[in-house]
Protein backbone atom coordinates (compact mmCIF):
# COMPACT_ATOMS: atom_id res chain seq x y z
CA UNK A 1 0.00 0.00 0.00
CA UNK A 2 1.54 3.28 -1.11
CA UNK A 3 1.43 6.65 0.61
CA UNK A 4 0.21 9.88 -0.97
CA UNK A 5 -0.85 13.39 0.16
CA UNK A 6 -4.34 11.85 0.12
CA UNK A 7 -3.44 10.84 3.69
CA UNK A 8 -4.62 7.41 2.59
CA UNK A 9 -8.13 8.27 3.71
CA UNK A 10 -10.98 8.74 1.25
CA UNK A 11 -11.97 11.99 2.94
CA UNK A 12 -10.95 14.06 -0.07
CA UNK A 13 -13.44 12.26 -2.28
CA UNK A 14 -16.23 11.98 0.25
CA UNK A 15 -16.28 15.71 0.96
CA UNK A 16 -15.26 16.81 -2.51
CA UNK A 17 -18.49 18.80 -2.96
CA UNK A 18 -17.40 21.15 -0.17
CA UNK A 19 -15.07 22.74 -2.70
CA UNK A 20 -18.01 23.98 -4.73
CA UNK A 21 -20.06 25.12 -1.76
CA UNK A 22 -22.68 22.41 -1.74
CA UNK A 23 -22.18 21.06 1.76
CA UNK A 24 -22.66 23.04 4.94
CA UNK A 25 -19.78 23.24 7.39
CA UNK A 26 -16.13 22.33 7.02
CA UNK A 27 -14.78 19.04 5.73
CA UNK A 28 -14.76 16.21 8.22
CA UNK A 29 -11.87 16.32 10.64
CA UNK A 30 -9.46 13.41 10.49
CA UNK A 31 -10.54 12.27 13.95
CA UNK A 32 -14.29 12.60 13.38
CA UNK A 33 -16.30 10.50 10.91
CA UNK A 34 -18.52 12.33 8.45
CA UNK A 35 -22.29 11.97 8.63
CA UNK A 36 -23.64 9.75 5.90
CA UNK A 37 -22.80 6.46 4.25
CA UNK A 38 -21.33 4.82 1.21
CA UNK A 39 -23.53 1.85 0.30
CA UNK A 40 -22.22 -0.72 -2.15
CA UNK A 41 -24.52 -3.47 -3.42
CA UNK A 42 -22.49 -6.09 -5.26
CA UNK A 43 -23.70 -8.19 -8.18
CA UNK A 44 -22.41 -11.53 -9.47
CA UNK A 45 -20.82 -10.06 -12.60
CA UNK A 46 -18.14 -7.90 -10.95
CA UNK A 47 -19.99 -4.62 -10.70
CA UNK A 48 -21.98 -2.83 -8.02
CA UNK A 49 -24.75 -0.31 -7.56
CA UNK A 50 -23.58 2.34 -5.12
CA UNK A 51 -25.07 5.25 -3.23
CA UNK A 52 -23.02 7.98 -1.57
CA UNK A 53 -25.20 9.69 1.04
CA UNK A 54 -24.86 12.90 3.01
CA UNK A 55 -27.32 14.30 5.55
CA UNK A 56 -28.17 17.75 6.88
CA UNK A 57 -29.78 18.68 10.19
CA UNK A 58 -32.71 20.84 9.13
CA UNK A 59 -33.03 22.31 12.61
CA UNK A 60 -29.71 24.13 12.09
CA UNK A 61 -30.06 27.26 9.95
CA UNK A 62 -26.80 26.90 8.03
CA UNK A 63 -27.34 23.24 7.23
CA UNK A 64 -30.95 23.83 6.23
CA UNK A 65 -29.87 26.61 3.86
CA UNK A 66 -27.15 24.43 2.33
CA UNK A 67 -29.59 21.57 1.81
CA UNK A 68 -32.24 23.80 0.25
CA UNK A 69 -29.59 25.27 -2.05
CA UNK A 70 -28.64 21.91 -3.55
CA UNK A 71 -32.26 20.76 -3.50
CA UNK A 72 -33.49 23.67 -5.58
CA UNK A 73 -30.47 24.42 -7.80
CA UNK A 74 -30.13 22.12 -10.82
CA UNK A 75 -26.73 23.51 -11.77
CA UNK A 76 -25.28 22.86 -8.32
CA UNK A 77 -26.59 19.30 -8.31
CA UNK A 78 -25.05 18.68 -11.73
CA UNK A 79 -21.74 20.20 -10.64
CA UNK A 80 -21.70 18.11 -7.46
CA UNK A 81 -22.41 14.92 -9.41
CA UNK A 82 -19.62 15.67 -11.89
CA UNK A 83 -17.16 16.50 -9.12
CA UNK A 84 -17.94 13.38 -7.15
CA UNK A 85 -17.65 11.20 -10.25
CA UNK A 86 -14.27 12.74 -11.07
CA UNK A 87 -12.97 12.18 -7.55
CA UNK A 88 -14.19 8.60 -7.35
CA UNK A 89 -12.78 7.85 -10.79
CA UNK A 90 -9.37 9.10 -9.65
CA UNK A 91 -9.57 6.78 -6.65
CA UNK A 92 -10.62 3.92 -8.94
CA UNK A 93 -7.73 4.54 -11.32
CA UNK A 94 -5.20 4.49 -8.50
CA UNK A 95 -6.66 1.26 -7.15
CA UNK A 96 -6.71 -0.28 -10.65
CA UNK A 97 -2.98 0.21 -11.10
CA UNK A 98 -2.13 -2.83 -9.00
CA UNK A 99 -4.79 -5.25 -10.25
CA UNK A 100 -5.82 -6.93 -13.51
CA UNK A 101 -9.00 -4.97 -14.13
CA UNK A 102 -10.08 -1.36 -14.54
CA UNK A 103 -12.51 0.08 -12.01
CA UNK A 104 -14.86 2.62 -13.61
CA UNK A 105 -17.48 5.02 -12.29
CA UNK A 106 -20.68 5.42 -14.30
CA UNK A 107 -22.99 8.41 -14.51
CA UNK A 108 -23.81 9.94 -11.13
CA UNK A 109 -27.37 11.04 -10.42
CA UNK A 110 -28.47 13.13 -7.44
CA UNK A 111 -31.63 12.76 -5.36
CA UNK A 112 -32.77 14.86 -2.42
CA UNK A 113 -35.46 14.11 0.10
CA UNK A 114 -36.59 15.03 3.59
CA UNK A 115 -37.03 12.50 6.40
CA UNK A 116 -38.22 14.15 9.60
CA UNK A 117 -35.71 16.86 10.47
CA UNK A 118 -33.00 15.40 8.22
CA UNK A 119 -32.32 16.51 4.66
CA UNK A 120 -30.89 13.65 2.59
CA UNK A 121 -28.70 14.03 -0.50
CA UNK A 122 -28.02 10.73 -2.30
CA UNK A 123 -25.57 10.31 -5.19
CA UNK A 124 -26.25 7.09 -7.11
CA UNK A 125 -23.86 5.49 -9.57
CA UNK A 126 -22.70 2.24 -11.13
CA UNK A 127 -19.24 0.98 -10.10
CA UNK A 128 -17.94 -1.28 -12.88
CA UNK A 129 -15.35 -4.03 -12.32
CA UNK A 130 -15.33 -3.35 -8.58
CA UNK A 131 -14.95 -7.01 -7.63
CA UNK A 132 -13.07 -10.06 -8.84
CA UNK A 133 -15.37 -12.91 -9.86
CA UNK A 134 -13.82 -16.34 -9.38
CA UNK A 135 -16.24 -19.13 -10.14
CA UNK A 136 -18.90 -18.94 -7.47
CA UNK A 137 -17.00 -16.33 -5.44
CA UNK A 138 -17.22 -12.53 -5.60
CA UNK A 139 -14.24 -10.83 -3.95
CA UNK A 140 -14.18 -7.14 -2.95
CA UNK A 141 -10.85 -5.57 -1.96
CA UNK A 142 -10.26 -2.39 -3.96
CA UNK A 143 -10.30 0.52 -3.62
CA UNK A 144 -10.63 0.02 0.14
CA UNK A 145 -7.45 -2.07 0.43
CA UNK A 146 -5.47 0.71 -1.23
CA UNK A 147 -6.51 3.31 1.33
CA UNK A 148 -6.34 3.31 5.10
CA UNK A 149 -9.92 4.33 5.80
CA UNK A 150 -13.20 5.81 4.57
CA UNK A 151 -14.42 8.99 6.23
CA UNK A 152 -17.98 7.70 6.68
CA UNK A 153 -19.82 4.45 7.28
CA UNK A 154 -19.32 1.78 4.62
CA UNK A 155 -22.13 -0.70 4.02
CA UNK A 156 -21.61 -3.66 1.66
CA UNK A 157 -24.42 -5.93 0.45
CA UNK A 158 -23.63 -9.35 -1.09
CA UNK A 159 -25.17 -10.30 -4.44
CA UNK A 160 -28.62 -11.88 -4.36
CA UNK A 161 -28.30 -15.60 -3.76
CA UNK A 162 -24.85 -15.26 -2.18
CA UNK A 163 -23.67 -15.46 1.41
CA UNK A 164 -20.75 -13.71 3.04
CA UNK A 165 -18.00 -16.23 3.79
CA UNK A 166 -15.07 -13.94 4.62
CA UNK A 167 -15.11 -10.36 5.95
CA UNK A 168 -12.10 -8.39 7.20
CA UNK A 169 -11.75 -6.33 9.28
CA UNK A 170 -14.61 -7.59 11.47
CA UNK A 171 -17.67 -5.43 10.77
CA UNK A 172 -19.41 -3.53 13.52
CA UNK A 173 -22.81 -4.47 12.13
CA UNK A 174 -23.98 -7.51 10.22
CA UNK A 175 -27.33 -8.82 8.98
CA UNK A 176 -26.76 -12.04 7.07
CA UNK A 177 -25.52 -10.74 3.70
CA UNK A 178 -25.08 -7.07 4.72
CA UNK A 179 -22.10 -5.73 6.68
CA UNK A 180 -21.13 -2.26 7.87
CA UNK A 181 -18.15 -0.44 9.34
CA UNK A 182 -18.25 3.02 10.99
CA UNK A 183 -16.37 5.91 9.45
CA UNK A 184 -12.58 5.98 9.90
CA UNK A 185 -12.37 2.23 10.52
CA UNK A 186 -8.83 1.11 9.62
CA UNK A 187 -8.95 -0.84 6.34
CA UNK A 188 -5.73 -1.06 4.33
CA UNK A 189 -4.20 -4.27 2.99
CA UNK A 190 -6.36 -6.56 5.12
CA UNK A 191 -9.69 -5.34 3.74
CA UNK A 192 -11.64 -8.09 1.99
CA UNK A 193 -15.25 -9.15 1.54
CA UNK A 194 -15.90 -12.54 -0.04
CA UNK A 195 -19.38 -13.60 -1.09
CA UNK A 196 -19.99 -17.20 -2.17
CA UNK A 197 -22.96 -18.53 -4.10
CA UNK A 198 -25.30 -20.04 -1.53
CA UNK A 199 -26.53 -23.61 -1.83
CA UNK A 200 -29.85 -22.49 -0.39
CA UNK A 201 -31.65 -19.25 -1.35
CA UNK A 202 -30.60 -16.34 0.87
CA UNK A 203 -33.50 -15.46 3.22
CA UNK A 204 -35.07 -12.08 2.82
CA UNK A 205 -35.72 -9.81 5.78
CA UNK A 206 -39.01 -8.29 6.73
CA UNK A 207 -39.40 -4.54 6.76
CA UNK A 208 -38.79 -3.03 10.15
CA UNK A 209 -35.30 -4.45 10.70
CA UNK A 210 -33.54 -1.32 11.91
CA UNK A 211 -29.95 -2.51 12.33
CA UNK A 212 -28.97 0.27 9.92
CA UNK A 213 -31.40 2.86 11.26
CA UNK A 214 -34.34 1.88 9.05
CA UNK A 215 -35.93 -1.05 7.21
CA UNK A 216 -33.62 -3.02 4.93
CA UNK A 217 -34.72 -5.43 2.22
CA UNK A 218 -32.38 -7.20 -0.17
CA UNK A 219 -31.64 -5.82 -3.61
CA UNK A 220 -31.68 -2.19 -4.68
CA UNK A 221 -34.33 -1.45 -2.04
CA UNK A 222 -31.61 -1.88 0.60
CA UNK A 223 -29.83 1.12 -0.83
CA UNK A 224 -33.00 3.17 -1.01
CA UNK A 225 -34.06 2.50 2.57
CA UNK A 226 -30.61 3.00 4.04
CA UNK A 227 -30.29 6.30 2.20
CA UNK A 228 -33.49 7.51 3.82
CA UNK A 229 -32.75 6.52 7.38
CA UNK A 230 -29.19 7.61 8.05
CA UNK A 231 -28.34 9.72 11.08
CA UNK A 232 -28.40 13.47 10.81
CA UNK A 233 -25.63 15.98 11.42
CA UNK A 234 -25.30 17.14 15.02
Amino acid sequence: MTSTPFARTLVAVCVVAVAIGLFGGAAAAADAPADGRLLVELDDEGGADAVFVDAYNLTVDGQRAAFEDIRRNDERRAAAAAELRSGLQSVSEEASAGIDRELRIGEVTVETRVSGDAGIVAYRFRWENLTRVDGGRVVLTEPFATFDALDRELVVVAPAGYELTEVSPPPERRIENTVGWPGLTSFGDDFVVVATAAEEPTPEFAEGDDTYGGPIALGVSALLFAALFIGRKR
